[in-house]
């Protein structure tokens, strides 16, 4: 049994080795109907296996296939004249069976010139081929056998008929796979070990055949990989459900953007309704009652933090239609418990030869250590506690490393107790060139979910080589880059960030290098307690009151500010400050009654004045047009900017992102491109 070279060429970001294992008869289908099936969905982007019948030896599954049947989303049984006299194909699909009941693995069975109730009742061509096993083979292999067929004879699939047009059934097939493939299934790494059995334990709480409707609760310690389990089990489920959705990172976006932010992210991906337009919880909880309850949804919460964050986004079952299954994913358990929970998951921590394993396809890019470094490989997994993170992020670091870089690593981690996770990463950070923290630093503060090669323009303007400092960050795993090309960071490595900010100093937020914390940031501001130590400053009242106006004194001793975010925040007066250091400034809906009197932005890379009130009248466009170094302009949805000033002094522009109204772009200058969103 062997597996075609083309088809697994590459690992899957979903979680799966294989997205289709195809199942069929050599003699019957390989050089035709089989053969054309699989170069469609090869040519289609689907990784494939398909098996060659030619090299099986012995009545049972080798591990390999065994393997790739387990790995694989979707599995095609071609059932033609002689399937059934083969024992190959028969254990084929008994395992196919069992992973469609034990995985929720989807089936899409082929009839190929056979009818489907000889299949399913081992009738016709189907019953000859019984009488021989009947003959060679006990009874309970060949009534498992029976007991495959009839299950996946039953499902819904295609009859091909002596006339029917091959080519139109393969076109069809190939296109109800693609459709399946493309529910938004959600990124995953694709050196995960061990994710099997997680996955089995998870489909066994959720039982989503049953007509109840449950919510399954994913507790542990950070870096256990809550979130990993949940994105595969998503994955893995999401086909069998009307509407989905994996609303990621709630602690962090519930504290940034509010609720309601998460609850149009919730109407839009299970409703596919645009711009639900809600502004505040109690719209959000009527809309989600009024149009979830008989909607089979499956729905995920990622790494929830308070009981209210579960109220207003899925604060009664009721809520949902019948079948519906929410998991929720946290660090606390009481909040799993609280909306009454049909059961808790508790992944454990890694057990030794799974933890080298993970380890070493990140330090050394192989499932096992090379001879020389099997010891030091051991004794470095050891410290780990069998925490995946920590083994995916020291691994990653080691990557390519001399031994003597490996010892030392050694005698560091050894320093700390196993469940020391921070000091442990810690370590990583501290073993980054300066410009490699800094941008971990900015990244952790104010950089998630930005574009990636916005946050390089701003990079680049602070002197780093960006593309570069950015791929060492993403070698050691210290940052990810999503498949929509955003900046990702673990929520433990976000905090390990910020606390080494906030270790800058403690009791004074104003004597940090960086402030986001809006509490914090008021206090320094409203206080004038700020100094040039400060790089960066964060403020967003996008999801609350605007009604707080900060005055131009409270930035008076920052004058060291690369990184400047003043979302919808109103000025009381002129801005009268020079920010000559700013790289980046971000101020979304910037009123149009102010000006920036002495801005001086000669080093400005990056300016976002998106969802402002701005007009081609607003005295700032003078001092747009001194920032010589200006890469990136955002105006998008300025719906009073009905033109934009002459800005071509500005040569190394290379986009201005615009948009008017509803979606028609308007002028819009650019040296390199144009970007309408």
């Amino acid at each position: 049994m062997a597996v075609d070279h083309e088809a697994s060429s590459s690992s899957s970001s979903s979680g799966w080795s294989f997205e289709v294992f195809l199942s069929f008869h050599g003699k019957d289908v390989r050089t035709n109907f089989a053969d054309y099936l699989f170069q469609d969905l090869v040519g289609a982007g689907i990784r494939t296996f398909r098996d060659d019948e030619e090299l099986s030896k012995g009545n049972e599954i080798g591990p390999d296939l065994l393997a790739a049947i387990q790995q694989s989303i979707i599995s095609i049984p071609i059932f033609s004249k002689n399937y059934a006299s083969s024992k190959w194909c028969l254990n084929e699909v008994k395992e196919i069976s069992e992973c469609k009941t034990t995985r929720n693995q989807i089936v899409y069975p082929i009839f190929y010139k056979v009818e489907p109730t000889d299949v399913r009742n081992q009738t016709g061509g189907y019953a000859k081929a019984f009488k021989v096993h009947h003959k060679r083979f006990d009874k309970t292999t060949v009534q498992k056998w029976r007991d495959a067929l009839k299950d996946v004879g039953k499902l819904d699939g295609w009859h091909s008929k002596e006339d029917t047009y091959e080519g139109k059934l393969v076109k069809e097939v190939v296109k109800k796979v693609w459709n399946t493939l493309n529910k938004r299934l959600l990124h995953v790494s694709n050196k995960l070990v061990g994710i099997q059995s997680h996955i089995e334990e998870m489909v066994t709480l959720l039982d989503i055949k049953s007509g109840t409707k449950k919510i399954v609760g994913i507790h542990g310690l950070g870096g256990i990989g809550k979130t990993t389990i949940a994105r595969v089990v998503y994955n893995t489920m999401l086909a069998h459900f009307e509407g989905y959705t994996f609303i990621e990172n709630i602690r962090e976006n519930a504290e940034k953007h509010g609720i309601h932010y998460l609850q149009n992210q919730l109407i839009k991906d299970v409703l596919k309704q645009e711009n639900p337009n809600i502004t505040n919880v109690d719209t959000g909880i009527k809309v989600i009652q009024q149009r979830f309850h008989k909607k089979k949804v499956l729905l995920v919460l990622d790494d929830v933090e308070q009981d209210i964050q579960v109220k207003y986004l899925a604060g009664d079952r009721e809520w949902f239609g019948i079948g519906s299954r929410i998991i929720i994913t946290s660090r606390n358990k009481d909040i799993i418990i609280a909306p009454k929970s049909d059961a808790i998951y508790e992944p454990k921590v890694m057990a030794p030869k799974d933890s080298l394993k993970l380890f070493s396809r990140y330090a050394f890019g192989r499932d096992w250590p090379l001879e020389d470094y099997l010891d030091l490989s051991k004794a470095i997994v050891k410290t780990t506690g069998g925490l995946p993170l920590a083994l995916q992020v020291i691994g990653s670091s080691l990557f390519k490393k001399e031994i003597s870089i490996w010892k030392c690593m050694l005698k560091k981690l050894q320093k700390f107790p196993n469940n020391d996770v921070m000091k442990s990463l810690k370590i990583s950070y501290d073993g980054l060139e300066d410009a490699q923290q800094q941008m971990f630093l900015d990244t952790a503060c104010f950089f998630i979910g930005m574009n990636k090669e916005i946050a390089c323009h701003i990079w680049e303007g602070c002197g780093f080589y960006s593309q570069v400092e950015l791929d060492v960050l993403c070698v050691k795993s210290l940052i990810m880059i999503s498949e929509d090309g955003k900046l990702r960071m673990h929520d433990i490595l976000r905090d390990l960030g910020r606390d080494i900010v906030r270790q800058e100093s403690i009791k004074k937020p104003g004597e940090r290098s960086r402030i986001w914390f809006q509490e914090e940031v008021l206090d320094v501001l409203v206080n004038q307690m700020g100094t040039s130590k400060c790089e960066g400053l964060s403020i967003d009242f996008s999801s609350g009151s605007r009604s707080q106006c900060l005055m131009s004194d409270g930035f008076a001793a920052m004058t060291e500010l690369r990184l400047l975010q003043l979302d919808h925040v109103q000025s009381s007066g002129n801005i009268t400050n020079s920010f000559s250091e700013l790289r980046w400034l971000s101020w979304r809906g910037c009123p149009d009654q102010f000006a920036l009197t002495n801005f001086c932005p000669q080093n400005l890379a990056v300016l976002d004045l998106s969802n402002s009130e701005i007009t081609e009248n607003w005295m700032g466009w003078n001092c747009i047009k001194k920032a010589g170094k200006l890469k990136v302009l955002n105006l998008t949805s300025c719906h009073q900017l009905s033109s934009i000033p002459d800005i071509s002094k500005n040569e190394l522009l290379e986009a201005v992102m615009s948009r008017k109204g509803r979606g028609s772009c308007f002028a819009a200058f650019s040296m390199l491109s144009i970007q309408c969103c």
